[in-house]
């Protein structure tokens, strides 16, 4: 069964797309709690850099797996009641967390967190369904504005609040906003039933057929990962290097959030740039933009430097997710939370990867390897996006759901 997707630009409000975009914050904020507080796990628990490394790691792998297992309902389900219930069991997780008496137990919390922690994943598809087709890019900068600012001043109020009360502090904090924040969307955020009548289990067949017959799909997952893992591998690093060679503590390290929060704010610039320009040009300004980032804070370390990398690393890496989600978004409009779902995962595993690798360089070499290794990853991904373009199949696929399958109607050139 084909299912046809309106364009319901008239029912989101302004008030209504910010209210999504700070959900979208509220929610991923709680992937990235436990990363300024590393150094902290550590000396609690009388931890290596490396063991505590996995707390990063386990929230970064619970996420793609939530992405993996809970995005594709949002096809089939409604999405408000998937949303909220999401939520619920997040804060419920978080305040178990908090509780936590042993580090393999925390990052076995942070798993599951990362896992419930997925809503907005569901919500900006929502918000793109519900735009007009020349405001879609727009519409996910905003998103992203409120995504990334999570991301970015979580790592500052965890600083904080680690700081002056303890870890565990910061997880029975995040509870209480998870609370909030659900009684707040509970009367703003739209219903919208789907009319897509699958099973789970073909549901989650399917996700392949939209892999096989989606050759655009491909390189923005892979580069939107590599990019991605850059950007955990610093923020992995970051506590260690804040203690070890600054001497500094978790609030200082939390307040480089407040200068990658300039990132947040490029979002919906960014949007308007892929609109106006293309995804491919805006991508490849992007990658300079953190290759540059990399190699400055490689050759000078030092807290102002810090702080011109982070600006550069966030404002880069932000750039690719916008522009690169916005296009993957737009290739099969009645399989959005599917498209979402394979583009999210392969992008949180490579943050996975880039947490392993920031733990595993700082052991192993500290700041200049983990520059080192960024550095390495965001050649990479430079060569697949230019090399890859030019061998991508523009196809128009015929999706038959009903079927559990898609063909391809065409392929060019």
């Amino acid at each position: 069964m084909n299912v046809t997707s309106k364009n319901a630009s008239g029912q989101l409000s302004p008030r209504t797309l910010w209210l999504m975009a700070i959900a979208c914050g509220v929610c991923v904020a709680n992937i990235c709690y436990n990363q300024p507080l590393l150094g902290d796990f550590a000396v609690y628990f009388g931890a290596t850099a490396s063991q505590v490394g996995w707390v990063s790691v386990a929230t970064q792998a619970g996420y793609g797996l939530g992405l993996l297992f809970f995005l594709p309902l949002g096809d089939i389900l409604e999405r408000r009641k998937l949303v909220l219930n999401l939520i619920w069991i997040c804060a419920g997780l978080l305040a178990v967390t908090a509780a936590a008496p042993s580090l393999p137990l925390l990052i076995l919390g942070n798993l599951l967190i990362g896992a419930t922690a997925m809503s907005a994943q569901i919500l900006i598809p929502l918000a793109v369904e519900m735009s007009p087709a020349n405001e879609q890019g727009r519409t996910v900068g905003v998103m992203m504005t409120g995504l990334l600012g999570g991301i970015l001043l979580a790592r500052t109020l965890a600083g904080f609040v680690g700081g002056h009360f303890g870890w565990r502090a910061m997880f029975a904090l995040a509870a209480l906003m998870m609370v909030t924040l659900a009684l707040l969307l509970r009367g703003r955020l739209p219903h919208r039933p789907t009319t897509l009548k699958l099973s789970y289990t073909r549901l989650m067949r399917s996700l392949w057929a939209v892999l096989k017959t989606q050759p655009r799909l491909w390189r923005p997952a892979v580069v939107g990962a590599l990019s991605f893992a850059t950007f955990t591998a610093f923020w992995t690093s970051l506590a260690f290097l804040m203690s070890e060679e600054f001497h500094r503590g978790s609030t200082e390290t939390g307040l480089f959030g407040v200068v990658g929060l300039v990132g947040a704010l490029a979002a919906p610039y960014a949007g308007k740039l892929a609109d106006k320009r293309g995804a491919a040009f805006t991508v490849s300004i992007a990658l300079v933009v953190i290759l540059a980032a990399f190699g400055l804070m490689w050759v000078w370390v030092t807290i102002p430097m810090l702080v011109v990398g982070v600006l550069l690393m966030d404002v880069g890496v932000q750039t690719v997710q916008v522009a690169e989600q916005g296009r993957v978004l737009s290739l099969l409009p009645e399989a959005r939370s599917r498209l979402n779902t394979l583009y999210m995962v392969s992008r949180f595993a490579g943050g996975a990867v880039g947490s392993l690798i920031g733990a595993f360089a700082w052991t192993h070499g500290r700041w200049p390897v983990v520059c080192g290794a960024a550095c390495g990853l965001i050649v990479v991904a430079m060569i697949v996006h230019f090399v890859a373009q030019r061998y991508e199949v523009a196809a128009t696929p015929a999706f038959d759901d009903e079927g559990g399958d898609m063909k391809l109607a065409s392929s060019a050139p």
